[in-house]
Formats: C-alpha cells, structure tokens, sequence
C-alpha cells in the first residue's frame, strides 16, 4: 500500500515547455507501484485549456471544483463539480476553464506510460 496528500505532491513541468499554466500533480503511478494505471489532479485556471486532442487510451475525469466546458466532436457539454465524464480512446477532446472566477479542479485516471500533457492560457 501506498498514501500520498495532494498537498505533499508538486505540479509537474510542462515536458513540451517546461512551464505549466495548467497544475498537474500526479498522485498515483508507476514510481509509487501502480501497476495499470495514473491518478492526477488538475487545476485549470481562469481561462486554461487542454489543446484539442486525442489518444490511443481512455481516461476517466471526476470534476472535483469549478465549472468548465468539454469539447467534443459532438459539441461543448458544461460540467460541474461531481461530474463524471468517460473519454474514450481516440475521442477528440478538450477541457476548457471558462469561468472567469474560479479554477476548474480534475481528478484524471489514464493507464501508466502515458505521463503526457500539453495546455494552453489566455
């Protein structure tokens, strides 16, 4: 068994910039012995988005804080705080933090080796 605080972790650099407008804390993987999978939390704040994107796995999102907006093929669909979304593999999307008041707080679940993130401000 392992037990780590969100607040004992430190947000991630960025690997495409080094710079992450978007906090990601990985609390659960592959260097604490996780052997499927990831658990992150994500803070996007006023304004942040992922970049519009896809990939081979599938990724369980729980919204902890905050309003934000999925972008979908299907369109944009508004979540909330205890939403659950089910994004799954190759399904174009993209979280976005429209409010212009408070950060959008993920909890994201994708399998081990996929330790990727691009994300974009403004």
């Amino acid at each position: 068994m392992y037990i780590t605080n969100l607040q004992k972790t430190k947000p991630a650099k960025n690997l495409a910039t080094d710079q992450v407008p978007v906090a990601v804390r990985w609390l659960l993987g592959e260097p604490e012995g996780a052997p499927n999978f990831e658990l992150r939390y994500l803070s996007f704040p006023v304004s942040a988005s992922t970049v519009y994107h896809e990939h081979p796995w599938e990724h369980e999102v729980f919204v902890v804080k905050g309003k934000g907006k999925i972008k979908t093929a299907q369109g944009e669909i508004v979540v909330q705080a205890n939403d659950a979304i089910l994004l799954l593999p190759n399904e174009s999307h993209q979280l976005i933090n429209n409010s212009l008041e408070e950060n959008f707080d993920i909890i994201c679940v994708v399998p081990k080796g996929t330790r990727s993130f691009s994300c974009q401000c403004g």
